[in-house]
């Protein structure tokens, strides 16, 4: 009986939610047709704002059921925007009449791991310097801007700063959590193994404090960061070298009055007010009591000119955006599924309509099989048809070993990449569960491999002997991956691998890339290679196959974000959950890695 009425019960509670679903869609598609019969023309005269509160990636985002009920309130949605998508809408409006100019707003969230990284920003920048030259305007308001987004604030023509603004300028940091002391503590073991004295992603599990190879790869990373973003700051506004270093050296916050007498902004005005003056310049658009505008979202889906405006059938080149964690299996929206991806990748290796593949890395790697998976399908592809890869804001470890299938590599100066090393991690909890009277015994028919993975027992010195040899095989192979792919000899491949991770401009200096370039000059590279013109058709993996993407489709409405969260309780609490959905995404089956060693704050 108990079973009769529990089958019976969960039926009924899923009946319920599939009709209160559909009757929440139906009311949401009733709302969708309204807003499309609603939503206005562009004006004649408006600026394209580009909201920096909304995190621009590099790929479009995937389809997620927990979205399905997001997708059913009018209130603001935090949905991304992609490269190039933003990338496009700058171009089409350099020659649209409509658009007069362009306003740059809002805070840049952070904690945003993939999202507005510095090489996405980059080519953003180049768009809009392009975009200057028709001599139409680009305006920013800087209302609390971090270096990232006054990387991208300082191209403005006009810097606009809010009157209580304070600029947080600083470099790429880390501040890794060491856990060493407080598995001793409560008996917890964690024994490593791992190939490359740079290769320090296990650090905060076996030590307490920083290695000095680690210190080193990372001062000189981050330097190479830092002083690309100065220096381009400091070019933008027309200041003398080491202006940026100083004044943050003597004043730590920048408040605005300040910022406008050294010249990193132009004029201190209140938001109404500057939305006032823009509705004398460029019209009112009395509905929403504001000056007249279009986002870049709604700009693309008015004008028709989305990222897939080319797609479909005829010769096209595949773009795979390799975002996230690489995982082994299937993986899910936001990380890198080495089955999954080998699978579309074979797809458009197999498709004669596909003549070239870009693959776009932002990833700072993970599962060790599931990049060889990868890697595979993509050599097999260069049998037949160009691979061009373009790195976004990560290409380490992982990220890099799939790299190596590529004709070409294009990255940034700021771009994080090589980390060409290998590494394992066990953690039992023999000692704890002992203390507190939980023991363990087997039976087995094959030691030591029975016990090998088991979670309650220390492993021997044979038992890491045995990792090890996996680890080594496998850091043997990326060598040879790396050798042959960019024509390096061995003996000069170990020397700059160890793990150490490199910035794109150093990367290049060394040959683990070919030239410094965006996506777009990775476009250009794989069209001119594969004869297409300079407006190829594109297809794109992942595709965009979200709840709201899909009736957005068929109804032309799209949801504006909501405000972000960041009160400082909220961002602990995701940075520790961030940090336990790294552990749970360590899957690889022979518990072998290569991983980039710690997240960087850029902010």
């Amino acid at each position: 009986m108990k079973t009769f009425f529990g089958s019976f019960f969960g039926a009924l509670l899923a009946v319920l939610l599939l009709v209160g679903v559909g009757i929440l869609g139906v009311i949401h598609l009733v709302g969708l047709v309204g807003s499309v019969e609603r939503r206005p023309a562009i004006a004649s005269r408006s600026l394209l704002v580009l909201d920096l509160a909304v995190p621009i990636m590099d790929a479009p985002e995937e389809f997620d059921p927990s979205q399905i009920f997001a997708g059913l309130s009018n209130d603001k949605d935090q949905r991304p925007v992609t490269l190039r998508s933003v990338l496009q809408a700058i171009d089409s409006a350099a020659s649209d009449s409509r658009v007069k100019g362009i306003y740059i707003t809002g805070v840049m969230p952070l904690g945003n791991r993939y999202g507005s990284t510095y090489p996405a920003l980059k080519e953003v920048r180049e768009a809009l310097m392009k975009f200057k030259e028709t001599k139409k305007p680009v305006y920013a308001y800087a209302q609390f801007p971090f270096s990232s987004s006054y990387y991208l604030e300082s191209v403005a023509d006009k810097v606009f700063v809010d009157p209580q603004a304070e600029f947080l300028l600083r470099g790429p940091s880390s501040f890794p959590l060491y856990y060493a002391g407080f598995f001793k503590k409560y008996g917890i073991g964690v024994q490593v193994f791992r190939v490359g004295k740079y290769k320090s992603y296990v650090e905060p599990y076996i030590r307490e404090n920083m290695s000095s190879e680690n210190r080193e790869q990372l001062e000189k990373l981050y330097g190479d960061v830092w002083g690309e973003v100065k220096t381009t700051i400091e070019q933008s506004r027309n200041l003398p070298v080491g202006t940026l270093e100083q004044l943050i050296n003597r004043h730590g916050l920048i408040e605005g009055e300040l910022a406008v007498k050294s010249k990193l902004g132009d004029e201190l005005v209140s938001q109404s007010e500057l939305i006032d003056r823009f509705k004398k310049k460029y019209g009112e658009d009395t509905n929403n009591n504001t000056f007249n505008q279009v986002t870049v979202t709604n700009y693309l889906e008015i004008t028709k000119k989305s990222s897939t405006k080319r797609s479909g059938a005829g010769s096209k080149i595949a773009i795979v955006y390799a975002e996230g964690e690489i995982v082994d299996g299937e993986g899910s929206p936001g990380n890198v599924g080495g089955d999954r991806y080998a699978r579309e990748i074979r797809k458009f290796r197999q498709d004669p309509d596909v003549k070239a593949i870009i693959l776009r890395v932002n990833s700072p790697g993970g599962s060790a099989f599931a990049s060889e998976k990868i890697y595979r399908e993509l050599k097999a592809a260069n049998v037949s048809k160009p691979v061009v890869v373009s790195m976004g804001g990560y290409a380490a470890s992982g990220g890099y070993y799939i790299s190596t299938a590529a004709n070409k590599i294009f990255a940034e100066p700021t771009t994080i990449t090589g980390s060409i090393g290998v590494f394992g991690m066990l953690i039992n909890f023999e000692k704890i569960a002992n203390n507190n009277g939980l023991t363990t015994d087997s039976v087995t028919t094959t030691m030591p491999l029975s016990t090998l993975f088991d979670p309650f027992k220390v492993k021997t010195d044979s038992d890491l002997a045995i990792l090890q040899k996996a680890v080594d095989k496998f850091y043997q192979q990326f060598l040879d991956r790396v050798s042959i792919s960019r024509n390096l000899p061995m003996d000069r491949v170990n020397e700059i691998a160890q793990g150490r991770v490199w910035s794109g401009v150093e990367a290049g200096k060394i040959k683990l890339v070919d030239e410094i370039g965006g996506l777009n000059s990775a476009i250009v590279y794989a069209s001119t290679l594969a004869q297409l013109g300079d407006h190829p058709r594109t297809a794109e993996f992942p595709a965009h196959k979200t709840f709201n993407a899909k009736l957005q489709e068929l109804f032309r409405s799209v949801p504006r974000p909501p405000v972000a969260e960041i009160d400082p309780v909220s961002n602990i609490l995701k940075d520790i959950k961030s940090q336990l959905d790294e552990i749970r995404s360590l899957n690889d089956p022979q518990g072998i890695y290569a991983r980039f060693p710690v997240d960087t704050r850029w902010n």
